[in-house]
């Protein structure tokens, strides 16, 4: 259960004011030579004390309202079905680029064509929107790692962050071994809750030293990741789907796939040519990984300052009320 929390607490010393009404006053008392001849009235007395606990549960809601009373904001567990998918986005610049499929000559119009990473951020906030269970993290990357966003269920969130993507140009380096063994390496510290997924989204790939694969494989087997790579594919860039092509021995890309190939745990690839493609893989991989998994949702700050305010205007109301009645009697 929330405790209630107050987003002005000094205004809680007014609350003492609610003492007054409770003080005996001078005007209230009367003096008579003998009490036996005072007829009974209770009526008088329960009025007397109505009139009082209006009084001072007025003040207090009053001081309530003034302090700002509410439920202050929460977290809370929720469950449905989903992953955990932290998404490896490539910022080097050749994701700057056209995605020109293969058979097509690029046009001389450098701005013709889309570019690889709208096409891979406008697919991922459908993927997102589409999964409102999931749990998301970005991590960007170039010849260096940076988090985007931390693990997060909130859709805006997530939206603002895919579509940070776009904020200024790659660099011309780029160190996916690193970037990997950072984006595995941030699900270290979190308990185990339902799959997990490494989305890479990279138009390329990058050498990968021993001790790299060595290290990659292990973190991902004890974490127990599920690897993607939607790999965004030019005209000019060999097929992964011919990696086993003894022509293909020397491209970067299709070494890294070989050896994401040999991993102990699940590994899959995308290849996008064009944006439909993109689109048709991004649906693949939203079709997959739907099993159970408990999501934290932020419950937003509840005010009750109203709520006291109106109690505050009500139980003065009353009072006015009493009060006049009792002056609008004839005097005995």
């Amino acid at each position: 259960m929330s405790s209630v929390g107050f987003a002005q607490p000094w205004w809680l010393l007014l609350s003492l004011l609610a003492l007054l009404p409770l003080l005996r006053r001078p005007q209230d008392e009367q003096v008579f030579s003998w009490t036996e001849l005072l007829p009974p009235d209770p009526a008088g007395c329960w009025r007397q004390r109505l009139e009082k606990a209006l009084a001072v549960a007025g003040l207090l809601a009053l001081a309530l309202g003034l302090a700002g009373i509410g439920l202050p904001q929460t977290v809370a567990t929720r469950q449905g079905s989903g992953a955990e998918i932290l998404v490896l986005l490539d910022r080097s610049a050749s994701m700057d680029a056209a995605l020109v499929p293969r058979g097509q000559t690029p046009r001389v119009d450098k701005y013709a064509e889309p570019k690889k990473r709208k096409i891979a951020r406008r697919a991922l906030a459908r993927l997102a929107a589409g999964r409102p269970h999931d749990v998301f993290a970005l991590m960007m990357f170039s010849i260096n790692q940076f988090q985007v966003l931390p693990f997060n269920s909130q859709p805006e969130m997530i939206q603002a962050a895919i579509e940070a993507g776009g904020v200024g140009s790659g660099l011309s380096d780029t160190d996916v071994g690193g970037a990997l063994l950072a984006a595995i390496a941030l699900f270290d510290d979190r308990p185990a809750n339902g799959n997990r997924i490494l989305l890479l989204v990279s138009d390329g790939g990058a050498p990968l030293t021993p001790q790299a694969r060595t290290e990659i494989a292990a973190n991902l087997q004890r974490n127990k990741i599920t690897l993607y790579w939607i790999y965004l594919r030019s005209f000019n860039q060999p097929p992964l789907a011919e990696s086993a092509d003894p022509a293909y021995d020397r491209s970067v890309e299709v070494a890294m796939h070989r050896f994401f190939s040999t991993l102990d745990t699940p590994y899959r690839a995308f290849e996008a040519e064009s944006p439909s493609a993109m689109e048709h893989a991004v649906a693949e991989l939203s079709r997959q990984q739907l099993l159970p998994i408990s999501y934290q949702v932020k419950v937003p700050r509840t005010d009750g300052a109203w709520l006291a305010f109106l109690c505050a205007a009500l139980a003065f109301a009353i009072l006015l009320a009493l009060r006049m009645r009792h002056l609008a009697l004839p005097a005995p």
